[in-house]
């Protein structure tokens, strides 16, 4: 894998409004809609750039990113796997410690496995890998039934994992032996994408294409209990898609669960009742914490239910026509991307938007910052062309900065 490298250069948040911008993944000019003004208080300082040169634009499929206080992998549908370093302050840099790549499209991954120094990915061709993470080197590999699909995920001796066929498998953690597998209807067209099995102590969370979510003993993969969200209804095959795309939650004790064509829920994991249900259809990821669950819908509008009650808070339309992407924490604040290439801050307490940053200067594939991650006050973008940008949050005044950070970044 080959890394061509940027300069450290200082970005304000936009305050401004936007211009046009054609598109660059077809022939299709696009209009980006229009965003009012915001008085910016933050700035980022991007601190490095790398990008993978092998990787097509707006080809983002197995495009991921995952780290830990460890390491930071890499992954693309081009089977490239590489590991950054760190620098002697714990952040993380733009050099390679190691890079491999593999003759099949990673579909699934990277999973760190920081207690057994291996790094997990799943490949088109079904195969699930054990890399060592100190050197990239594959320790096993396990032949599953067919495209692995969904995040790998380890809970005890176990690691978790689906194929694009319906099965759920469960795997020795230290050999990749088979311990058992679990089988699910699967309807005739969906959505592209699954999400990841969600382990707990004891069972073992799927959530399916046809609107179902599955509980599973996690020793055996026998059935505890499964619920609908969505029922499939229309004339079409299309009509009736009730996919569910997003990664199921577990916080405190409740399990939530997003549908297409479905229903937010908060469900019991013992028996699978339900605590709340709000009509809302939406295939993005979600995020929760404490207090609120923080969702977009299938129209671009982000909401805030309660965690407990799932009594509506807030919600904020000035998204709407902006393909939103990934969503994540930082600090009081959910972060938000869009096909556009920004990144938005919205207050989780009131729901407005605070601050607006602006990471690509061009609409398309290519652009669209398909994956953020949050670290301190890092943040990473991980986008279309394949490129992963780091930068540091600060407030917009230097005084202000220094008193809180001190003056090392200058």
């Amino acid at each position: 894998m080959k890394f061509k490298k940027t300069q450290l250069l200082s970005v304000v948040l936009l305050s401004g409004a936007v211009a046009l911008m054609s598109g660059c993944s077809s022939t299709i000019k696009k209009e980006e809609p229009p965003k009012e003004q915001i008085d910016s208080a933050l700035t980022m300082d991007l601190l490095w750039t790398v990008r993978q040169s092998a990787m097509p634009n707006g080809d983002t499929r197995g495009l991921a990113i995952a780290h830990d206080q460890q390491q930071l992998v890499v992954a693309n549908s081009q089977g490239y796997v590489s590991k950054l370093s760190k620098n002697p302050q714990s952040r993380w840099t733009d050099q390679v410690v190691w890079e491999v790549r593999f003759d099949e499209a990673i579909t699934s991954g990277p999973t760190l496995d920081s207690d057994n120094d291996r790094i997990l990915i799943g490949t088109a061709k079904g195969r699930l890998k054990a890399i060592d993470a100190d050197n990239g080197g594959v320790l096993w590999q396990k032949q599953l039934s067919s495209e692995v699909v969904g995040k790998p995920t380890l809970n005890g001796n176990f690691i978790f994992t689906r194929t694009v066929d319906g099965k759920v498998y469960a795997l020795n953690r230290d050999s990749g032996d088979t311990v058992w597998v679990s089988e699910h209807q699967m309807p005739s067209l969906s959505l592209r994408g699954s999400p990841q099995v969600l382990p707990t102590d004891e069972l073992v969370f799927v959530a399916w294409e046809t609107g179902m979510i599955q509980a599973l003993s996690a020793s055996s993969g026998e059935l505890i209990w499964e619920t609908r969200i969505a029922i499939p209804s229309g004339r079409t095959d299309l009509e009736r898609m009730v996919d569910i795309q997003a990664n199921l939650q577990y916080k405190d004790g409740v399990l939530y669960a997003l549908g297409f064509h479905g229903k937010l829920a908060a469900i019991n994991p013992e028996n699978g009742n339900f605590i709340f249900v709000t009509e809302l259809s939406g295939y993005r990821d979600f995020v929760v914490d404490a207090n609120a669950l923080y969702v977009v819908d299938d129209d671009d509008v982000l909401y805030a239910f309660d965690a407990k009650s799932g009594a509506p808070l807030w919600k904020q339309e000035s998204m709407k026509g902006r393909t939103i992407g990934d969503l994540a924490f930082y600090k009081e604040d959910v972060l938000l991307t869009d096909e556009w290439g920004y990144v938005h801050w919205v207050s989780k307490l009131q729901g407005t938007e605070s601050s607006r940053f602006k990471h690509s200067n061009d609409y398309g594939d290519g652009n669209k910052i398909v994956r953020v991650e949050v670290d301190g006050d890092s943040i990473y973008l991980f986008d279309g062309q394949g490129s992963i940008s780091r930068y540091q949050v600060r407030p917009s005044d230097r005084a202000e900065f220094v008193k809180e950070y001190g003056d090392s970044w200058f």
